[in-house]
């Protein structure tokens, strides 16, 4: 965990956060005691004080998104998909700054860091809403 310290010091100081940017940089990565859904993730991402970071995913994204080489099941699976394409819609969005941290061969940590932006909490859920509406992905389940 030390090693994750360093390297979010580093990331913040590189973004120009600095590491002194208040109580929530010197906040280790939070790392949520439930499986996160992409619902709690956004709400994060609303309320996240510049710098401050979570643990979206820890093993190996790729694979376990993967139908063919996953050992989740299909809810499990597409859970992790949502959470994954909400990240990835927040950094396009220019809201976080995301990340892996190697662990071992094929077992990453992956990190969302909340990015500076102008937007308020009410408008960055709102887009990130919008952009949900405007990016569903259909799942065997909802294909007729």
């Amino acid at each position: 965990m030390s090693h994750a310290k360093k390297i979010v010091e580093t990331t913040r100081s590189y973004l120009g956060l600095g590491v002194e940017v208040g109580k929530a940089a010197l906040q280790a990565v939070y790392v949520p005691t439930e499986k996160l859904t992409e619902e709690r993730f956004a709400n994060w991402i609303g309320d996240a004080l510049v710098g401050q970071s979570i643990q979206y995913h820890e093993g190996f994204l790729l694979l376990d998104r993967s139908e063919s080489g996953s050992g989740l099941g299909t809810k499990e699976r597409n859970r992790l998909h949502s959470v994954a394409r909400r990240a990835w819609i927040a950094c396009e969005l220019g809201l976080v700054h995301l990340f892996s941290l190697k662990v071992a061969d094929g077992h990453y940590r992956y990190i969302a860091i909340r990015s500076s932006s102008k937007l308020t909490p009410p408008e960055i859920r709102a887009r990130l809403r919008k952009t949900n509406a405007s990016t569903t992905v259909e799942t065997p389940e909802t294909t007729h």
